[in-house]
């Protein structure tokens, strides 16, 4: 059995709070520029200078992420966003000529 690190409690709190909706789907557009000190939407830890910080756009919010946590927060966006498959889509569709 693999040990569970530190990145896997986050993945799991970030998809958590995306099935929640209490941390909106980074699927947007991103800025980045050196951290200004504000908190990272996903760790909480401040994003200090010299670190770089990614602002994410959603609808009519902003947030801020460290680039590590914004790849996990876009990751699991991308995946939340996927369609499920059910029985009938997955059967292969009949073409009529």
């Amino acid at each position: 059995m693999i040990p569970e690190t530190p990145d896997d409690d986050l993945r799991r709190g970030v998809r958590a709070r995306l099935s929640e909706r209490t941390l909106f789907s980074a699927t947007g557009m991103s800025s980045i520029r050196r951290g200004t000190g504000r908190p990272c939407d996903v760790c909480g830890h401040s994003i200090d200078s010299p670190t770089l910080e990614r602002e994410v756009e959603g609808a009519g919010v902003l947030g801020l992420a460290h680039p590590l946590c914004y790849t996990m927060w876009r990751a699991e966006s991308a995946l939340l966003k996927r369609p499920t498959r059910s029985r009938e889509s997955s059967r292969p569709s009949r073409v009529i000529w």
